[in-house]
């Protein structure tokens, strides 16, 4: 009797083939649960579509819970882009974040949380915008004169709200007073910034070097093509607020400063426009600029 093998041994190979493909498709592990996401207002009430004047803001506590895995990133995008992009690592966090409303017809936010396997939670809300009714008041500070690192005779550090000049040593014990400085540097050319920036310590060293501040202010720099004539004419916050930026997308330094530039700044919540004057000199030259701000 002839016996037929061969379409057995077919048939049984097809059957663990089979077999083995439905194993490898089964996961091994199902899917982690994402990480759980709070955002309100920061008098703790659920956040909830809202509208505001350009330059208002709304203050914002967002709490990020890791299920299984520690929090790695978080994100707040305004109209898809990036205002925050943070990496972290840790089960659980509270941020405190301000908003402050730009100029557009519309800000479409979205908070984003993801845990380490990638497993990711999403929160979106929409603020709207309110005609602008009253602008703000001004200060105005004309022909401030700053001296760069190795000028003997004119301070670099600057308090913007008394108009205080302090060189070095000075500063250095006056610390919170001081938000705005400026320096040459061979690549950057003359440069405003702020203390907090990221400074060559030997420009700023020995026992009053920035190297030793325990108290470091910060500005965020962006750079407006006005002309001169509309700083001039500024006699309300109309202008800065036509041009405000989040502060965290905001440059630490204003670099390769010359006559006629023109910077946005942003302190504390605080905006304000520098005007160039002039610009004389190297490390130890010195920088004519003026400056409106919001009071």
């Amino acid at each position: 009797m002839k016996i037929f093998t061969r379409p057995l041994a077919y048939i049984s190979l097809c059957l663990l083939f089979a077999a083995v493909v439905t194993t490898s498709c089964t996961p091994d592990e199902t899917a982690g649960l994402p990480p759980l996401l709070k955002v309100t207002f920061a008098d703790s009430s659920a956040i909830a579509d809202t509208s505001i004047e350009a330059g208002q803001s709304i203050e914002l506590i967002i709490e990020g819970i890791g299920n299984e895995k520690n929090i790695t990133y978080f994100a707040l995008l305004r109209n898809g882009q990036h205002v925050l992009d943070s990496g972290l690592n840790a089960p659980s966090f509270v941020s405190h974040r301000s908003i402050i409303r730009g100029t557009d017809s519309i800000e479409n936010y979205t908070v984003l949380i993801r845990d380490r396997d990638f497993n990711e939670t999403k929160f979106t809300f929409s603020i709207g915008l309110k005609p602008t009714l009253v602008y703000g008041e001004i200060f105005t500070l004309d022909h401030v004169i700053l001296g760069a690192q190795n000028n003997a005779a004119i301070g670099g550090f600057l308090n913007l709200f008394s108009a205080q000049i302090y060189n070095l040593s000075q500063a250095f014990l006056n610390q919170d007073s001081v938000q705005m400085l400026y320096f040459y540097d061979a690549t950057d050319l003359n440069t405003i910034a702020s203390p907090n920036a990221n400074i060559d310590t030997s420009y700023f060293g020995g026992s009053s070097g920035l190297a030793n501040w325990t108290t470091k202010n910060e500005i965020r720099y962006e750079q407006l093509y006005c002309t001169e004539q509309e700083f001039l004419d500024m006699q309300h916050d109309s202008l800065i607020i036509a041009n405000i930026f989040p502060y965290e997308t905001g440059k630490r330094k204003a670099k390769l400063l010359q006559a006629g530039h023109i910077y946005e700044f942003c302190f504390a919540g605080m905006y304000g426009i520098f005007y160039v004057n002039s610009v004389s000199g190297t490390d130890a030259g010195f920088i004519d600029i003026s400056i409106k701000m919001q009071l």
